[in-house]
Parts: C-alpha cells; sequence; structure tokens
C-alpha cells in the first residue's frame, strides 16, 4: 500500500526517537487501516530494522524475542540470543527481568527498531517485552510497534499508545489519485473518499473505468471493490456476528437509505434489536431514515455479496419502501429494471444534499444519471443539485454537477446555475468570471439578475477588487434591477473609502443598516452587519451576527462560513485576542473536508495571529499569503499581507524594513481611509526610529487631514500614539501620558498595549517615569521555575511555539500555558514585549 498523510504519527515517532535515552511507543489500528506502510515508512526514515511478525510462528516460544535480537543485532542481539540459551526454561518474570538488566548494561549506540504487528507475536515474547518496553529508559533503546485493535490479543500495557484512525482527507485524497488515476476528476477522487471513509485498505481496492475516474460516465455506487487479497482477519464490524444481525446488516448496506420504522420490522423478523446496533454506533437515524455509520463497513459488506443476494435484496427494500419512499423504491428498483424512471431519483438527490445528507445526495443523483433523463428536466435538477452542494460549501462536488447540466429555456433556472457556477469557480479555481453575470442580465427575473450581479460584486470585494465590484452595481442599475442589496453594496464600498476611478458614481441616499428587519433575506441582513463592521460599530455588528447564524431553520454553511469570517474580522479590528481566538475556532470549525486554500483567506488567518501573542504562526502564514496572492493573481491584497509584515518588523526591532514594507503598503492604489491598513501609525514611529524625524512629521500631518475626512475610532487613537511619537524628542514621557489620556477604558487591549510598546521602542527607560497606565506593573518577587526558563531561553533564541514544544517534548498547549504565566509574572503582555523585556528595553 502506498504511504501517504500520516503527519501526526511521524512526528510521535521522531519525538520519541529523539528522546534518545531509550523509550517505545504502541501505535494501534485495524488491518487495513495502513500499519503495515507506517511501520515501513518508520524504518525508513529512521534507518531502522524492520520486524515483520507473522501469525505461523506463535507455535515457537520465543521466537519472537529471536526475531528482536536478529533486529537489533550487534552487543545487543547477541545478549538477548545468549539469555534465551540459558532461560528458555526459566519462568517467563525471571527472563524479562534479566534481559531488562542486560540491555541497561550494554554500552553502545543507540538503536531503533520498529516490530509490525507486535500482537501476533508467541504469547511468551509478548509477555517479556511487554515487561522490558516500559523499562526502556537508559538502554538507549527506541521500539516503535503497531499492533491490532485494542481488546484482542494484546499486553503491551507500559507503553504509550497511539490509536490510528482513517486518513485526514486531504491525505486520502492523495491515495485516491495514485489508485484511480492522476488524469481523474478532483471530483471523483472526493467521491471516492467519501464512501471508503478514508479508509486506506478499502480505498486501495476501488475500481473505476476510465469514464468514471474523468467523470465522463456516472459512478458505479456502491463502489466496485476488487477482491482482498490481504489475507488478515478483520476486527471490525464486519466480522461475524451471527447470521441474524449480518442478515440486517446486509439490507441495510445494499442501499443509502433505510426507512427506520420498516427496517425495525426486518430486524424483529430475524429476532434482532435495531436499537442496539444504534447504541453500538453501526447504524445512524436521520429523518427517519437509518445508514450505515461507516461507509468503509458498507462497502466491504456490499462487495462481499453474490450477484443474487444483492438482487434479492434489492426486491426486499423495493416491497418495503413501496407506499411510502417512492424514489427510494426506484433507487432499488433501477438495479432491477434498469429502464424505470430516474427523474424521482435525482429529485430526491436534490433533497438529500439540501439537508446536508452529501453521500445519499450523491449516490441517488449517480444512479439517476446512469439512466436516461428528458434534457430539461435533466439540467433543472443537476442547477438545482449543483447549487444546493455549493450552499452546503462543497464546491467542488458542486461545479462537478453543475458542469454537467445543459443550458435550460427557463431564466430563473439560468441565473441560479450562474450563481451556483460563481461561487463554485471563485473557490476551486480562484477566478472570477464575468461573463456568467454578463450573459444573464437581459434574463426575465429582476430580482435573480440583481442577486446574481450582486454576488459577482461580493466575490470581488472579498479578492480587494472594488473597481470590479462598483462595475457589477454599475450593472444592475444599468439594468434597472438595483434595489436595497445593491444600495446596501454601493454604502460598503463608500465605507471603504475607494480612490479609484469610479467612485465618484453617485451613492443612493444613506440606507441605515439598523432598519434592516430582523428576518430580511440573508444577503441583506449579512451587508448590513458588514457595514456596521466597517463604521467600528463591533458590538452591533457581532449581535447581527450571531443572531443570524443561530436562525431556524439554520442557515445554509455558505452563510454560515461567510458570518463567521465576518465574526473573525470583527474580532480582529476590535483587537482582543481571546475574542479572536475563540472566534477563530468557530470558523475554522465550519470549513468543509478538503477546503481549498486562498489568499483572503490566508490574509485573515494572518491578521488573527498577528493581534494574538500565543500565536507565532502570522510570518509563516504571510509568507504563504504572498505566495497564493501571485498564483491567483490577486494582487489588491498585496499591500495588507505588506501591512502585517511591516507591523510585525516594527515589533520586532527591525525599523529600516517597517518602513520599507509599511511605505509599499501605502503606495497601492485604494482607499484613503487610514482606517483600513491601519499602518500609519507604525510607518511613523519607524521612520521616527529610524531618525527620519521630517518624514514622520509630514506623515503625522498626512494623517491628520485623512483623520478629518474619515473620522474613527481607530484613526483618532493613530493621531495620538503619532503626535506622541513626534513630540517624544521635546516631551519625553508627557508626549505620552497625554496620548494616554485619550484612551479609554472600552478601547481594544491591543491599543493599550500598542502604546505601551511605543513607549517603550521610542524612550530611554530613564525618561519613561512616571509611565502611562496603559499597563499594571510588573509582578515583583515571583521568579520563574526552571521550566518557565526554558521556554524564556528558546523565546530569547527566536523559536516559535511549536518549534519550543518539539524542542522540550511537550505540547503546544503547555507552551501556551508556560507562556502565560511568564507574561503574568513579568508584567508583560505579549512575546513581542518579554523579547523586549529581555533586551533590557523595556521597564523592570
Amino acid at each position: 500500500m502506498p504511504f501517504f498523510g500520516r503527519a501526526r504519527e511521524l512526528d510521535i515517532a521522531r519525538k520519541t526517537v529523539g528522546l534518545r535515552t531509550g523509550a517505545a511507543c504502541v501505535f494501534v489500528g485495524d488491518a487495513g487501516l495502513g500499519k503495515s506502510a507506517l511501520a515501513r515508512e518508520l524504518a525508513r526514515e529512521h534507518a531502522a530494522s524492520l520486524v515483520a511478525v507473522s501469525p505461523s510462528e506463535r507455535m515457537w516460544p520465543y521466537s519472537g524475542l529471536s526475531a528482536v535480537a536478529a533486529g537489533l543485532g550487534g552487543a545487543r542481539g547477541a545478549a538477548i540470543d545468549g539469555i534465551l540459551d540459558r532461560g528458555r526454561d526459566w519462568p517467563e518474570h525471571l527472563l524479562a527481568e534479566e534481559l531488562s538488566r542486560t540491555l541497561h548494561l550494554i554500552r553502545d549506540d543507540g538503536a531503533v527498531l520498529v516490530i509490525d504487528d507486535l500482537d501476533e507475536m508467541d504469547g511468551a515474547s509478548l509477555t517479556v517485552l511487554s515487561f522490558v518496553f516500559g523499562r526502556l529508559r537508559g538502554t538507549g533503546v527506541t521500539i516503535l510497534a503497531t499492533v491490532g485493535a485494542l481488546g484482542q490479543r494484546h499486553e503491551v500495557i507500559a507503553v504509550p499508545h497511539v490509536h490510528l484512525e482513517p486518513l485526514a482527507f486531504e491525505a486520502a485524497a492523495e491515495l485516491a489519485r495514485e489508485i484511480v488515476g492522476p488524469a481523474s476528476a478532483a471530483a471523483v477522487r472526493h467521491v471516492v473518499v467519501m464512501f471508503t471513509g478514508g479508509d486506506p485498505g478499502v480505498l486501495t481496492r476501488v475500481r473505476l473505468t476510465a469514464a468514471e475516474a474523468a467523470g465522463e460516465d456516472a459512478l458505479h455506487l456502491p463502489l466496485r471493490l476488487s477482491e482482498d487479497r490481504s489475507g488478515r482477519p478483520r476486527r471490525d464490524g464486519f466480522s461475524p456476528r451471527g447470521p441474524r444481525t449480518d442478515a440486517v446488516l446486509d439490507l441495510l448496506s445494499i442501499g443509502p437509505v433505510y426507512d427506520y420504522d420498516r427496517l425495525r420490522l426486518a430486524a424483529l423478523a430475524e429476532g434482532v434489536d435495531v436499537d442496539q446496533l444504534i447504541d453500538d454506533g453501526t447504524v445512524r437515524v436521520h429523518d427517519d431514515l437509518a445508514r450505515m455509520s461507516d461507509p468503509a463497513l458498507r462497502l466491504r459488506r456490499h462487495a462481499a455479496m453474490a450477484p443474487e443476494d444483492r438482487r434479492r435484496l434489492h426486491a426486499q427494500a423495493a416491497d418495503d419502501h413501496r407506499g411510502r419512499d417512492r424514489a427510494t423504491q426506484l433507487w432499488h428498483e433501477s438495479f432491477l429494471e434498469p429502464g424505470g424512471d430516474r427523474g424521482p431519483i435525482l429529485a430526491a438527490a436534490v433533497g438529500f444534499a439540501r439537508a446536508g445528507e452529501t453521500a445519499s445526495a450523491v449516490e441517488f443523483a449517480e444512479r439517476a444519471l446512469s439512466g436516461s433523463l428528458d434534457d430539461e428536466g435533466r439540467t433543472r435538477g443537476l442547477v438545482d443539485l449543483g447549487s444546493a452542494l455549493v450552499l452546503q460549501g462543497l464546491d467542488l462536488l458542486g461545479q462537478h454537477y453543475l458542469r454537467r447540466a445543459g443550458r435550460s429555456d427557463d431564466a430563473a433556472v439560468r441565473v441560479r446555475a450562474a450563481i451556483a457556477r460563481l461561487r463554485a469557480g471563485a473557490s476551486v479555481d480562484q477566478v472570477i468570471d464575468d461573463a456568467l453575470a454578463r450573459d444573464e442580465t437581459d434574463a426575465e427575473w429582476a430580482e435573480g439578475v440583481e442577486r446574481l450581479l450582486c454576488e459577482n460584486a461580493r466575490l470581488h470585494l472579498a479578492r480587494g477588487e472594488v473597481a470590479e465590484a462598483l462595475g457589477c452595481l454599475d450593472a444592475a442599475a444599468a439594468a434597472s434591477v438595483a434595489s436595497t442589496e445593491t444600495g446596501l453594496l454601493r454604502l460598503l464600498i463608500a465605507e471603504l473609502g475607494s480612490t479609484g476611478p469610479t467612485a465618484t458614481r453617485p451613492v443612493p441616499p444613506p440606507l441605515d443598516p439598523s432598519a434592516v428587519a430582523a428576518d430580511a433575506p440573508i444577503e441583506i441582513a449579512s451587508l448590513a452587519a458588514s457595514l456596521r463592521m466597517l463604521r467600528e460599530e463591533y458590538a452591533a455588528a457581532r449581535r447581527q451576527a450571531t443572531e443570524l447564524l443561530e436562525r431556524m431553520p439554520r442557515v445554509a454553511p455558505l452563510w454560515r462560513e461567510r458570518l463567521l469570517r465576518l465574526l473573525v474580522t470583527c474580532e480582529v479590528r476590535g483587537g482582543d485576542p481571546t475574542a479572536v481566538r475563540e472566534a477563530m475556532t468557530a470558523w475554522r470549525h465550519e470549513w468543509p473536508p478538503g477546503r481549498p486554500e486562498d489568499a483572503a483567506t490566508t490574509l485573515l488567518c494572518a491578521a488573527a495571529a498577528a493581534v494574538d501573542p500565543l500565536d507565532a504562526s502570522a510570518p509563516d502564514l504571510i509568507a504563504r499569503g504572498r505566495h497564493l496572492c501571485r498564483r491567483e493573481g490577486r494582487t489588491a491584497l498585496l499591500p495588507f499581507f505588506a501591512a502585517l509584515e511591516g507591523s510585525l518588523a516594527l515589533a520586532e526591532g527591525r525599523y529600516e524594513d517597517a518602513v520599507s514594507l509599511l511605505r509599499a503598503a501605502g503606495d497601492a492604489p485604494g482607499s484613503d481611509d487610514p482606517s483600513l491598513l491601519r499602518i500609519d501609525a507604525d510607518l511613523i514611529e519607524a521612520l521616527w526610529l529610524t531618525g527620519r524625524s521630517s518624514d514622520a512629521r509630514r506623515e503625522l500631518a498626512r494623517l491628520e487631514a485623512a483623520a478629518a475626512r474619515h473620522p474613527r475610532r481607530w484613526t483618532t487613537l493613530a493621531v495620538a500614539r503619532s503626535r506622541a511619537v513626534c513630540r517624544s524628542g521635546e516631551d519625553g514621557a508627557r508626549a505620552f501620558r497625554d496620548a494616554d489620556a485619550v484612551l479609554l477604558s472600552t478601547d481594544s487591549p491591543s491599543e493599550h498595549l500598542a502604546l505601551r510598546a511605543t513607549l517603550q521602542r521610542c524612550l530611554p527607560m530613564a525618561e519613561r517615569s512616571p509611565a502611562p497606565r496603559v499597563s499594571a506593573a510588573p509582578a515583583r518577587g515571583r521568579v520563574l521555575s526552571p521550566q518557565e526558563q526554558e521556554v524564556v531561553a528558546l523565546v530569547q533564541q527566536g523559536l516559535r511555539n511549536r518549534e519550543i514544544a518539539s524542542a522540550l517534548f511537550i505540547s503546544l498547549r503547555t507552551v501556551e500555558l508556560r507562556l502565560t504565566r511568564i507574561y503574568r509574572k513579568l508584567g508583560v503582555s505579549s512575546r513581542v514585549h518579554l523579547v523586549s523585556l529581555l533586551r533590557g528595553a523595556a521597564t523592570p
């Protein structure tokens, strides 16, 4: 089996080997999850011997210990062989103690040994090794072993266990590409991963025709699997549970869903309690429809059935659903009479997609497409299906079905298709196809045309392309379809303070975002919340976005993701690190599997990391974001990355770099509202610190003029901080006390910290007393523990949190907790302030 993914497991193995004093780690997983592939990769990476245990050797006592001796070789191997020669008749515990003592006495280079299927060893060897593994520290021997599922023949309990899960989506998609071919469609690989559950043992058995892999023919679902040649029994739900339970599970495995009441009746006839299968996680029920919880288990059961058994079960399922669920009845009958009506099956696929049941939607859709459908019904069904999948955040799958749809004669269908294609293309291909909107501006559906053009404008705004967004709104006005949504978008662009050539176009009469009704369409209500955020009404924007997220019925995932993105933006601009952390967690939770990375998302993640003192990932995200900008052609976002990097350079004391980066960001064409890029105060400080006081004062005058044109709270504070910088040479600490007087308790924590950091950089320590009130004095009489001193030393060397965790062999969370205690003890508020204190540049 090819090796993919397993980054977590490889990292754990590296840390175990990195201890060097001796240790053991056991990787636990069922057959088919890639344990042997992992063992081979571990042996390759650490240049270690690999012992592959064969179950046939169980009958020979201590055959496993002999294999371990051969794998270790050298003095250790000879010592183990010698002990076996002398002590084969000893009690196992005496042999184990002698082996452990001998390994501690041997002075040799460190050794790494990898054992695959440790639990297949003979019982005597397993008992001895279980004792020895827990006492390897000081021997220089590291053992990395794989074993089958817990609860079976497995006695190694004194060492860390790492449980193997199915592959993560990205790794499974790479494996699928290897199996079905590099020319396969990405959406097809997505479906393969979905229906195998990321189980490598099932994924490697998938077989598709060339046309199926390319997405030209409908997929045969459930997927066809080749014969299992592993020869190893599985220890999961596929193991026989008795013929009656197996009969019920076979009935459930024959189709994507089964009417729950009918399944219970069928199970009762076999003397099986379906609720027990639900309780143990084998079966799940949603909307009165039962389905197998594990897609890989369902595929294995389906593949193991004889063709005549499948036909019999399809006939039984069709009878059970007759009069209750016509679409499911027709789905089963299509395997018995391929020429039947497929229209209701495609309609059912749309319903499943809207309900978030993606696997059922795909299985019904592919079955419908494998038969005959009238052209208009097929087009309408595929457009509805693709639109529903895009709203679920599954852009790749949505795009796949939209591409298979023809052109409808119905204007409403065409407009819906154009909106969905715009969204999917922007996400999957990072391209906004303006022609999709232009081609439908004359459609006889005014509301839909406006929504199409406004969606086009939204997507351009997300890329920072204000002029293109205004062009979409002008098209709406020219088509006489502009109304509330268009007006709100124009107001939003006006708040951005665009200075482009289209900014002089008239703006409609002001619309009050607070006047937007609570039950307004999500397109309009979300714009009102965005307007409030840009106007620095963060509490109101947060409240409105939260109310939209709590709407019932639940808003579609596409809109949930946009609203959560808005909340992250609110917290980043508000400058509260704790709130940023919580908002980022909620936002990431909404990301669908396989979500492609893009420059706009990376920018927001970098901005969030820059606000959070416990997050050291901002530099890496900035570098990645710049690359994505160039790859996607999103040059409008580059100034924002330069602004973030410039502010980080200032905080790190790289003042010349800060001037260069911040000037590059400010020189880019765009808005003249300083509260958008938020670089002016940092640029003025960097200029002052590099001795360019005249340039700093000129920038201050420019900032004051812009603040008069665009009054914002952030701009007011930036002006106050910048004035303090430019007065610091003459007025010293008094200039910062005046700036501190402008701050309110309701202003964001980041603004208070920014003023303190500026004071520390601009004034020698002797001139800082009395200091502004922006921070409490450092705690006194509290010394750092040895563990905290280790973290401080590594921070001083420039290591990031993840690198510190690796160096100290502790978790990332432990590093963050220790840093929090360090900050509290030393009276600092961020990593930058800590470094400044260590350099002797901060108040003690």
